[in-house]
């Protein structure tokens, strides 16, 4: 499901101490701003998971982005159905 560009505007309130990858913390360090390149990635990265590791993969997405992300945080975060949501808390 591709990323829709109203769910970029959307900020989350914070959670936790970890910033997921494909957001960044907002200026008041209470929100997260999401991040449309890094999600674009994390969706190609959907795609690219069919025929490759998780570990491969996360390692293409550290080159891409230039963010690190592990292949167990990758792994998490695409079986968490976290990839694409943007849910106002």
């Amino acid at each position: 499901m591709p990323v829709s560009p109203l769910s970029l505007d959307i900020k989350i309130k914070r959670k936790a101490r970890i910033i997921p990858f494909g957001y960044k913390i907002d200026d008041t360090g209470n929100y997260l701003i999401s991040i449309e390149s890094e999600l674009k990635a994390l969706e190609e990265a959907k795609n690219y998971l069919k025929t490759c590791s998780y570990r491969e993969v996360a390692i293409w997405l550290h080159k891409k982005t230039g963010r690190y992300i592990s292949h167990v945080g990758l792994r998490k975060r695409i079986q968490g159905g976290l990839a694409t949501k943007t849910e106002e808390n």
